[in-house]
């Protein structure tokens, strides 16, 4: 099981390596974090940087300005290679939480990924249903249910 989060504008005011854990500090991908570490633990989920592709949580990174949907972004071609290395093409369960630009470079790597907050009116309603993931007794069974 693996599960997939978006990166965030904010990030800790640093100008040296720092652990991808502490350098998103925004409040959707914190959000996200939670969630997702209830349905796969922590050591189940990685962040998907606009610029350096897929990272574990432990990956040190300097601090970068790029979102997902600018030029500049890390390439379709860049996260199939990571994806193969980092067990996503062959994890059984494939989750993506965040933004539709994020949650689509998860599907065109795999089609098969889970998308929970697809069909969410808004960014209000997508924090609800990450809150409720978050504390769910059954969180990966829930995931399934929103992802219909």
């Amino acid at each position: 099981m693996i599960v997939i989060v978006p990166c965030s504008a904010a990030k800790l005011a640093v100008d040296r390596l720092t652990p991808a854990c502490r350098l998103y500090t925004g409040s959707y991908h914190l959000m996200c974090r939670r969630a997702a570490e209830r349905i796969a633990g922590p050591t189940g989920v990685l962040v998907l940087s606009a610029l350096y592709g897929f990272v574990r949580l432990d990956d040190e990174l300097l601090p970068y300005e790029q979102r997902m949907d600018t030029a500049g972004r890390v390439s379709a071609e860049q996260l199939r290679a990571q994806a193969a290395g980092l067990g996503i093409l062959a994890a059984p369960d494939l989750i993506a939480l965040g933004g539709r630009a994020y949650v689509d470079a998860v599907t065109a790597v795999r089609p098969d990924t889970l998308r929970p907050l697809d069909g969410c009116r808004g960014i209000g309603e997508q924090r609800s249903r990450l809150a409720r993931l978050a504390a769910a007794d059954d969180p990966l069974g829930l995931a399934r249910e929103f992802a219909g």
